[in-house]
């Protein structure tokens, strides 16, 4: 496990109140989750009988992989029956399918990633209906759940605004345009991403483009920063693992541009590209710990569990050259 997140790990460990089942780190601070959570359960479901589905945007980008992860590391923990469904890419019909598949099968509890905060809502509706017991991990809907494991999107995406400025202020740059490129208009995630960055620009001299949509594609993503770099920016803003490689990879194909570009989400490949120098930075989330966190937070709702914390912020770092090395 990458330092990082390990050092996170540790210091859930030191607060398990916080979810009253653990921490949502490693497995080294799992038995006494795991031992909190047997404890909830004693007189009522038994840990074998519940069923957990995770559901995600997609189940493509490095970060969705984190956190199944995360939730099959509290499964194992727990000794319970866990299932990952994702669609191919991030779509609102193909995840409402999956979500009713899910409610089909059963679940005793599903955690989810929404891709669109309103038009799930009704299919979460039908979930409850059933008994089911609602935690979001990542992105949240319009719609009730016992808990929520997210960063605060908006504080991260200002940080990396401000990491834009430093880096602009390394090269003497005091004024120019300023391009985003953001995976969703509708995902409430993509939204605060966007506002928080534009935020960290105000009163300043720099101007912020139209955002344009990359939809997760990496190429699209690409597209999207060099039509940017062509019309003179000088810096550019990713604000997801797929925007942030098409922007590194923008940022790689023009190397007479001499802005700054920054993304969001720390992968093998935008760590590879900060320390290229095609990425000045990425803001890393914990996605392990999300859905390690979601697990035991649905598996306590499911019986009769102390859940604990309800609002958790998992956190968000700033990787750049100095310390990618202790993201690896």
């Amino acid at each position: 496990m990458k330092k990082k997140v390990l050092a996170l790990a540790m210091a859930l460990a030191m607060s398990t109140a916080l979810f009253g089942c653990g921490s949502t780190g490693s497995a080294s601070s799992g038995s006494a989750a795991s031992g909190s959570a047997s404890g909830s359960a004693a007189g009522s479901t038994a840990a074998q009988d519940v069923s957990i589905i995770l559901v995600t945007m997609d189940g493509l980008d490095n970060h969705w992989v984190n956190v199944d992860k995360g939730a099959q590391a509290a499964a194992a923990e727990l000794g319970i029956k866990y299932q990952w469904m994702a669609p191919d890419k991030k779509d609102t019909a193909l995840q409402i399918e999956m979500l009713n598949n899910a409610v089909a099968a059963q679940c005793d509890g599903l955690v989810v990633a929404a891709v669109d905060p309103d038009a799930i809502v009704s299919t979460l509706q039908s979930a409850a209906d059933a008994g089911i017991k609602i935690v979001y991990a990542d992105s949240t809907a319009n719609f009730d759940a016992v808990a929520k494991f997210t960063t605060d999107n908006y504080a991260a995406a200002k940080q990396a605004g401000e990491q834009m400025l430093a880096g602009l202020k390394e090269k003497g740059i005091t004024s120019g345009d300023i391009g985003i490129v953001a995976f969703s208009n509708a995902t409430q995630t993509s939204v605060d991403r966007e506002q928080g960055f534009r935020d960290a620009f105000e009163g300043t001299e720099f101007n912020l483009l139209e955002t344009q949509y990359g939809n997760s594609e990496v190429a699209a993503s690409q597209a999207a920063a060099e039509n940017f770099i062509s019309q003179g920016v000088v810096g550019v803003y990713g604000n997801n693992e797929p925007g942030a490689v098409g922007v590194g990879n923008a940022a790689a194909a023009n190397p007479n541009w001499n802005g700054v570009a920054v993304g969001f989400d720390a992968s093998d490949t935008t760590m590879d590209m900060v320390e290229n120098g095609s990425l000045y930075c990425v803001m890393a989330q914990n996605p392990y710990n999300m859905g390690y966190g979601a697990v035991y937070a649905a598996y306590n709702a499911v019986t009769g569990g102390d859940i604990g914390e309800t609002d958790v912020d998992t956190g968000a770092s700033v990787v750049n050259k100095d310390n990618v090395a202790d993201f690896r």
